[in-house]
């Protein structure tokens, strides 16, 4: 009947649609990757890096990049921005911008998506390499102070739960200021810890986790100046851990 014929032709058409979308997608994506290892190359990162990063060979690598000029990679970006894709056009820049908030809830999302691709590729690493990743608790501005931990699977679990909160708050959010789970943090260390869903140190957990001695008022107040430190080096505070407020002192002739 023509009414079956019709109903096939349009489904057929929209699968087409799809895939010609999808190959679309696909071209643009080889597109940025290329303009991506190239401009790494440029900017002296090594070709073992650039393709460990890009899931390549180094030689592969080679082949993408040996004839890829200035002219060239200016007339790939050019394509990419017409094209409205997403492609970062800053490698100058830093990964710290997103922990100062977005203007709009979509950027917001647009994070949340380089997070989930965080976990997966965390995920892949904790699968394949016999030895953990780690990743900095403290903002890339903090340089050359770090705080690097270990990433688990029960880590990327906490992570994930983090991103389906904030998720689910930004889709029920008109605009940057209703967002209340997903809401920025005071300062980029706040807020970097909290993407990576850590949360604050408390000295009942410092304490169980090293065991530090405090029997006796001069144990406590070593105990508390570590804890101190402690959180001085997670970014936590910026006060003195040797001169800051010790509730172990008070009292002391």
């Amino acid at each position: 009947m023509r009414s079956d014929w019709l109903g096939k032709f349009r489904r057929e058409q929209r699968m087409l649609a799809r895939v010609r979308r999808a190959a679309r997608r696909l071209e643009q994506a080889e597109k940025e990757r290329v303009w991506a290892l190239a401009s790494a190359r440029a900017n002296g990162v090594s070709v073992r890096k650039a393709a460990e990063a890009a899931g390549l060979s180094p030689t592969r690598v080679h082949q993408l990049t040996k004839d890829t000029s200035g002219e060239v990679l200016e007339a790939v970006l050019a394509e990419l921005r017409a094209a409205g894709w997403p492609a970062p056009e800053d490698p100058g820049g830093s990964g710290d911008e997103e922990l100062a908030g977005r203007a709009d809830v979509a950027g917001r999302l647009v994070d949340e998506v380089g997070w989930i691709c965080q976990c997966a590729q965390w995920i892949d690493h904790l699968e394949r390499e016999s030895h953990p990743p780690v990743v900095n608790l403290r903002p890339e501005a903090d340089f050359p102070d770090r705080h690097p931990v270990v990433v688990d699977l029960p880590r990327v679990a906490v992570v994930l739960r983090r991103i389906a909160y904030d998720i689910d708050d930004l889709a029920h959010a008109r605009s940057i200021d209703d967002l209340d789970q997903a809401r920025i943090r005071d300062g980029p260390r706040a807020e970097r810890r909290r993407r990576l869903a850590e949360p604050d140190l408390a000295f009942a957990e410092f304490y169980a986790r090293t065991g530090t001695p405090s029997q006796s008022i001069r144990q406590g107040a070593d105990a508390w100046t570590a804890y101190q430190a402690e959180r001085h080096h997670r970014g936590e505070t910026d006060e003195n851990p040797y001169t800051a407020y010790n509730p172990f002192h008070q009292g002391r002739p």
